[in-house]
């Protein structure tokens, strides 16, 4: 019989950021969100004194330099980079693998492994990628994530109990759970039910008639009955790309927005090709700040592809179209970006018998070609290079360790 695993990454763009300033080691390390807004990832020391999830960094700047916290921006090609050979190494442990998210991965186990065997698993994944890991084993995914939660607490590894979980339940609050969110909680709570004991031992036809099938799910899997599967090294394709950014500054300039929009649709559009996706189907966003009258504005506009296309000038020159369509010179703007939707896979789009899109398709796959050769944005269209203004402050970011030749970290032998 199988058994459910779940690997975490710990802190996971924090521990990143850790692994080429081993200085920091035990020093308070918070990661900052696109233009320095606000925190998004903190070490335990941060944890520690008492700075949540979210919270703005002018309201804490005082107390960063008062506590000697390290700040960093966000660094999402090389968070992107260590975790897919985080990924890699679990996928060399184990035959059944899901990757669920940038930080965690489910994995098939069997039942009769031990759990000496899944921490000397867990020490080498460190050793390889050096970025710290929790493994949480469990018969269910629910349950394991759970498990990895627990994992942390102790050293790294926790293979669930049943008999121990029966004990467990009984003080465990529903909204600790793994799929019971806020709304649920406070539903749970109106009809007097608190822990996840209550919530096993409501009647079924109670669950499915307030929660419908996703409630009688949880509830099998809370009891240890897998209802969801891990997928032998599946990609879920994704049924949106989206690519948004708010502004260092605001704009009001047309050319802004363009040079913003079109490296957006550069992005989306390598997303489509390299899940070998065609999108039907594009939405542009451009928002006006919050304060005022402008956040009631209209901020969307979304057309219909008169092709399925994945080409980055078809789907620039109709996203560049659209934004001159939502467009207002009064409204100082503070984000742009493009959503690109109706995905359908590239082998099942035939053409049209009446018209054909001037066919680009070649420069797509040479801009790919030279981009992954020589670096991302190597070659873009001329429309982002009208303004850099509307880009991130990233005034604290970290160095592309391991995808930029020119900066990859030089160790001197003492």
């Amino acid at each position: 019989m199988k058994q459910i695993g779940l690997m975490d990454c710990n802190n996971f763009f924090v521990s990143c950021e850790r692994l080429f300033r081993p200085d920091l080691a035990k020093t308070p390390v918070a990661v900052l969100s696109s233009n320095d807004g606000c925190i998004v990832a903190r070490s335990q020391e941060v944890k520690d004194l008492g700075i949540p999830m979210g919270m703005p960094y002018f309201q804490i700047k005082d107390m960063c330099d008062k506590e000697g916290i390290v700040l960093f921006s966000s660094n999402f090609t090389l968070y992107r980079d260590i975790s897919s050979r985080v990924m890699s190494a679990l996928k060399e442990e184990f035959d059944t693998v899901e990757v669920y998210s940038v930080d965690e991965s489910f994995f098939e186990v069997d039942e009769s492994i031990t759990k000496e065997e899944i921490e000397n698993i867990r020490l080498r994944i460190i050793q390889k990628t050096g970025i710290p890991v929790s493994i949480g084993i469990a018969p269910t995914k629910t349950l394991a994530k759970y498990a990895s939660t627990e994992a942390k607490k102790g050293n790294g590894v926790c293979a669930l109990d049943m008999n121990i979980w029966q004990d467990t339940a009984k003080i465990l609050p529903c909204g600790s759970i793994w799929g019971i969110g806020r709304q649920t909680t406070q539903s749970l709570s109106k009809h007097g039910i608190n822990t996840v004991s209550e919530l096993l031992s409501l009647d079924h036809a109670f669950v499915a008639k307030q929660y419908g099938v996703v409630g009688e799910r949880l509830i099998l899997e809370l009891s240890g009955i897998p209802v969801y599967f891990v997928d032998n090294n599946a990609e879920h394709l994704p049924e949106t790309h989206t690519s948004t950014r708010s502004f260092g500054q605001t704009a009001t300039s047309l050319n802004v927005l363009e040079s913003a929009v079109s490296h957006h649709i550069n992005h989306v559009a390598r997303k489509l090709r390299d899940h070998m996706q065609v999108a039907t189907r594009i939405t542009v966003v451009a928002r006006g700040s919050r304060f005022g009258d402008f956040s009631h504005r209209k901020s969307t506009i979304t057309n219909d592809l008169a092709f399925p296309t994945n080409d980055t000038l078809i789907l620039s020159k109709e996203a560049l179209r659209m934004l001159k369509t939502l467009y207002d010179n009064e409204i100082p703007y503070k984000k742009a970006g493009v959503i690109v939707s109706g995905l359908l896979p590239e082998k099942y789009v035939s053409g049209s018998l009446f018209e054909q899109p001037k066919d680009t398709s070649d420069v797509s796959k040479i801009i790919d070609m030279l981009s992954d050769k020589y670096g991302r944005d190597i070659l873009k269209t001329a429309t982002v290079m009208q303004s850099k203004s509307w880009k991130d402050k990233k005034q604290k970011i970290s160095q592309q360790y391991t995808t930029s030749w020119s900066e990859i970290p030089f160790v001197k032998a003492v």
